[in-house]
């Protein structure tokens, strides 16, 4: 038997690393599409680039070692009903649940891999990966200048260049905006000049030639505008440094912890829940006791109108009672603000709960991509394995689907963590128990006839002719 083992997990794992590579691919292709336009602009190094991808597939290979298992089920399972090896199998005794019992030890083995990356490597992927982002966003984009297009690259300068050499920096009909905050801008215009960056000084340099300075210091007075000709000058741009300045950051958010930091994070917003709650009931108490002190204060000494007459204390004890409504508003606000802060912990609490569950949920799923794929593969045989595929592509769709939309209405506290992450698994995992059930009894297999809508109408089409 454990050659028959050894056989079928061989044949497994080629179909893995392909569907892993391909997989990988289109993820890959994604990562590009979404982020060269960043790199571009922001001149990022190749290696800073390099090491941004490498980070990026730590969340990546979360998704995709999951979505490849299925795939593989489905090619490995195929090539052995295709060949009558199932059937071979079945002739020697044995069962459907002795085929795929290595299948499902290996993707435990794999499942319980992917709860170790989920809470060791991922978490530490993904806070470099967040910081290397804030490090990227603070840098300064690229100082090119483009012909016939207004850079405004540098803060405070928009600047127009229509002629352009780079090989010798030689620059044309130059337009250069200076502008400062609650300043008319100061326009310099020039025919000819030279453009060069000094890396050791981070300055941008202009040196114009033949052009005017246009600049009217007090807005509010336009008799102090001027004019200036020159026939020679020089502009010094400074703080035009595109380097990458890294820097550390230690806040960490709920997809940058592992499932230990986030149960000890919930552990202490639950401690000042607590807190809050207590705060609440004694101010809820003191309240409680303050209206009704004013009450009895007020049965006792009420008046009638005509008493008030007689006696003008009364109104102002009627005034005093007045203003005692400015403390009770006072106390209400503060009951108020604690509540809002309460719920704001709880949904701190309800969000990591998700990723906690998630980080398990995921895994999980390795074991029931292997449950269907085996049945749905041996039903269908070669006639049908394109129809699985897109089988497997659908069921992980309806799962992401289901994880996703659990996802945010477990953060809108509309659905419980615990339910919202594992919905998916349970529908699929039912799905598969009764997809396996019936393959082992050997009931009607899938008739994929019935999903070939075109041979279909093509049949009744002939039908109708003859």
């Amino acid at each position: 038997m454990f050659i028959l083992d050894r056989y079928i997990l061989k044949n497994h794992l080629p179909p893995y690393l392909f569907s892993l590579t391909i997989i990988t691919f289109v993820f890959v292709m994604d990562f590009i599409i979404r982020y060269l336009d960043m790199f571009i602009d922001k001149g990022v190094g190749f290696f800073v680039v390099l090491e941004f991808f490498v980070l990026s597939l730590g969340h990546m290979f979360a998704l995709i070692i999951p979505m490849s298992v299925m795939p593989a089920t489905l090619m490995a399972f195929g090539q052995f009903a295709s060949e009558n090896e199932v059937t071979a199998m079945k002739a020697t005794g044995v069962s459907l649940y002795r085929m795929i019992a290595p299948v499902i030890v290996a993707s435990l083995f794999l499942g319980a891999g992917l709860v170790y990356y989920q809470n060791n490597i991922l978490p530490e992927s993904n806070h470099r990966l967040k910081g290397l982002m804030i490090d990227i966003g603070k840098m300064k984009p690229t100082l090119e200048i483009k012909e016939n297009i207004f850079s405004t690259a540098i803060e405070g300068y928009t600047i127009l260049v229509r002629e352009k050499d780079d090989r010798t920096g030689r620059i044309k009909d130059v337009q250069i905006f200076r502008t400062k905050k609650g300043m008319v801008p100061t326009t310099i215009v020039a025919d000819s000049g030279r453009m060069s960056f000094i890396e050791s000084e981070n300055v941008l340099r202009f040196e114009l030639e033949d052009g005017e300075i246009h600049e009217m210091p007090d807005p509010a007075d336009i008799s102090t505008y001027r004019k200036t000709l020159f026939s020679n000058f020089t502009i010094n741009i400074r703080d035009t440094d595109r380097r990458l300045e890294r820097s550390q950051h230690s806040h960490r958010g709920d997809r940058e912890m592992g499932a230990g930091m986030m149960r000890e994070k919930v552990a202490g917003l639950e401690g000042e829940i607590a807190g809050y709650s207590r705060d609440m009931h004694i101010s809820a108490e003191k309240e409680m006791i303050g209206t009704l002190s004013r009450v009895m204060a007020f049965d006792a000494f009420k008046v009638t109108d005509r008493e008030a007459a007689k006696h003008p204390a009364s109104r102002v004890d009627r005034r005093t009672r007045q203003s005692e409504k400015n403390p009770a508003e006072q106390q209400m606000y503060a009951l108020e603000t604690i509540m809002r802060r309460i719920i704001g912990l709880e949904d701190q609490i309800s969000r990591f709960n998700v990723e906690i569950h998630k980080k398990y949920s995921i895994p999980f799923s390795c074991l029931i991509f292997v449950l269907l794929g085996a049945p749905l593969a041996i039903r269908s045989g070669k006639k049908g394995m394109t129809m699985s595929i897109a089988f497997s592509i659908l069921f992980f769709l309806v799962y992401y689907v289901f994880l996703i939309t659990g996802e945010k209405l477990a953060d809108r506290r509309l659905i419980v963590p615990w339910l919202a992450m594992w919905l998916p698994n349970i529908v699929l995992f039912a799905a598969a128990m009764l997809l396996l059930w019936s393959t082992v009894r050997e009931s009607q297999t899938i008739n994929w006839d019935r999903f070939n809508f075109l041979k279909r109408w093509r049949q009744k089409g002939t039908a109708g002719i003859l």
